[in-house]
């Protein structure tokens, strides 16, 4: 990345990283920053997830980042079971930034799809999986018809970014995938179980708390 984008482009106390071309992996990552991430300060970026449910998936962001940084991050646990992944690097908080990320509320400020992600369907593909990996959920409905019991499978994705919806939404039409949208279009729905084994096998999964929930729907379904 060229050093005049990098908005302290002097400090000569950075630190040695690398940063990456353009890939699948970067667009999984940035997928789950814009999730799950958050801009602490001008030098640091974090990313919150659950200590219990994604503990897992937490070590295999740790070794994304430094497959993609050579960077070293560190967690911290806070109240109410979250776990914080904390990345401190100046030049890569600005790549990230350079990449589609935002300072401050990303929220506030209209989070959405960066542009290069569109440039490859991988990308697209990776960029979503990051997305649902981190404020999706996989859930196994129950209900009785008749008396007999049956369970069904779900998956919804739920962002206050209108941005993320969207595109969201848009990358499953893309896919050949119909999603329903709650009343006030912060969440979107996968009912049908076909929809939701056609997600998995379209965009993967690399969280274990959703491919542990598809497993055990599987193992029902066997029973």
């Amino acid at each position: 990345m060229d050093a005049s984008l990098l908005k302290y482009p002097k400090k000569s106390h950075r630190k040695m990283v690398k940063l990456p071309e353009d890939s699948v992996e970067l667009a999984e990552f940035m997928g789950i920053m814009a999730g799950d991430g958050g801009v602490s300060n001008p030098w640091q970026f974090a990313i919150t997830v659950n200590s219990i449910a994604d503990r897992i998936y937490a070590e295999y962001i740790k070794n994304l980042i430094f497959r993609l940084f050579k960077l070293e991050i560190r967690f911290m646990e806070r109240e109410r079971h979250a776990l914080v992944i904390v990345c401190s690097s100046t030049t890569v908080l600005d790549f990230l930034i350079d990449r589609g990320f935002t300072r401050g509320d990303k929220i506030r400020l209209g989070i959405g799809f960066p542009s290069w992600v569109h440039k490859k369907a991988s990308y697209e593909k990776a960029f979503v999986r990051g997305l649902m990996d981190t404020d999706g959920c996989l859930f196994i409905h129950k209900h009785r018809v008749a008396g007999k019991e049956y369970r069904n499978l779900g998956l919804t994705f739920t962002s206050f970014a209108p941005g993320l919806v969207g595109g969201m939404a848009k990358a499953l039409q893309n896919n050949g995938i119909t999603p329903h949208f709650s009343n006030d279009r912060r969440s979107i729905y996968l009912y049908k179980v076909e929809s939701v084994v056609k997600y998995l096998s379209i965009f993967g999964s690399s969280n274990p708390r959703i491919t542990r929930k598809y497993e055990e729907w599987r193992g029902v379904r066997v029973a």
